[in-house]
């Protein structure tokens, strides 16, 4: 696959192949941009354009022996740098200062691509910083994260930023049927939830997943007719049974999104159906809406920092019903009784 043939991205790859043609390429890029729109895959791409033997038009044959090894994982001059556990460590990139000491084996260039750089240690980055303050020659850096203040802004200003967006809907839809062989309803259905983001696409597309937001979906509309005791009955059970919490909490933003956005654009397509919601959150204010998805993102926050995972739960639900559907849906008996 060549430059052109990776989905969407088109001004990223534009910029890219300017700096092909102009022979000007930067030490290092940093590639930014939500989990799953071709970060990765684009910076394999363009390793294989700098090391082309027959490029044409900026973009790589595709076929020639350099383009082969890379598409293969044994490109010698591919060095790829992925977290060892849940970090990037000093003895990665002591190990890398010492392989860059030497010229590109076979290639114009060799290409380094560290995978979501925000895992850097902080004595790592100090030590990756020193490197790019003083690039050995033939020698291309490219670090992929999700938000450029993730990483130390020094490292963030030796670089050339380029920034990635969400994919479009359509062309999230058209991979899923490529690749994951999906009848368009199905793919279009995924593609809404996704966001841009064939990783995400992925990962519904597996199992059972969308049944189980639809399920999430079914709790939240009601919320307003459990009872104190039905109503952490639930989240118990909610919390035990979820594989991915933080995930559960990505539908509830989507459907919060879905609901802000039916009010603020005329010709919104959501992303849920909304008929069911009752009236109660539909009435609630912007502010209060803007507020209640500031608290998901913090709950996200807090399961990231190994909060309980119930308690968290509790926390957003207890939001959504006293900020969204009032005070007075609060009662300790069932209103069904």
């Amino acid at each position: 696959m060549s430059l052109d043939a990776v989905p969407g991205q088109m001004r990223a790859k534009r910029f890219l192949k300017q700096l092909i043609q102009t022979g000007q390429i930067p030490h290092a890029l940093l590639f930014s941009g939500m989990a799953g729109i071709g970060k990765a895959h684009l910076a394999k791409e363009f390793a294989k354009v700098l090391n082309c033997l027959e490029p044409a038009a900026a973009d790589s044959c595709d076929r020639c022996a350099s383009c082969r090894k890379i598409d293969g994982g044994l490109h010698p001059d591919l060095l790829w740098i992925t977290s060892e556990g849940v970090f990037i460590k000093l003895d990665q990139v002591r190990d890398l200062r010492k392989r860059i000491q030497y010229r590109p084996f076979e290639g114009a260039y060799r290409v380094i691509v560290m995978e979501d750089a925000r895992k850097l240690r902080e004595e790592a980055a100090n030590a990756l910083l020193k490197i790019l303050e003083e690039p050995p020659k033939k020698h291309i850096f490219i670090l992929l994260t999700l938000e450029p203040q993730m990483l130390l802004p020094t490292i963030v200003s030796r670089c050339c930023h380029v920034r990635f967006q969400p994919l479009e809907d359509t062309q999230v839809e058209q991979e899923l049927m490529r690749t994951c062989q999906l009848q368009p309803t199905r793919a279009r259905e995924i593609a809404r939830l996704a966001e841009g983001s064939m990783e995400r696409a992925k990962w519904l597309v597996e199992e059972n997943r969308i049944a189980h937001w639809k399920e999430i979906l079914g709790h939240l509309e009601n919320l307003h007719n459990l009872s104190m005791i039905e109503f952490f009955d639930l989240t118990a059970r909610w919390a035990k049974q979820s594989d991915d919490l933080e995930q559960d909490f990505l539908c509830i933003k989507l459907w919060l999104r879905d609901i802000i956005l039916a009010r603020l654009v005329k010709d919104h397509r959501p992303a849920f159906e909304l008929n069911q919601i009752p009236a109660g959150i539909r009435d609630t204010s912007m502010e209060y809406l803007f507020s209640l998805y500031d608290q998901i993102e913090e709950a996200v926050q807090h399961l990231r920092g190994n909060a309980n995972k119930q308690l968290t739960l509790e926390g957003v639900c207890l939001a959504i019903k006293d900020s969204s559907y009032g005070q007075s849906s609060w009662d300790s008996f069932s209103q069904r009784r």
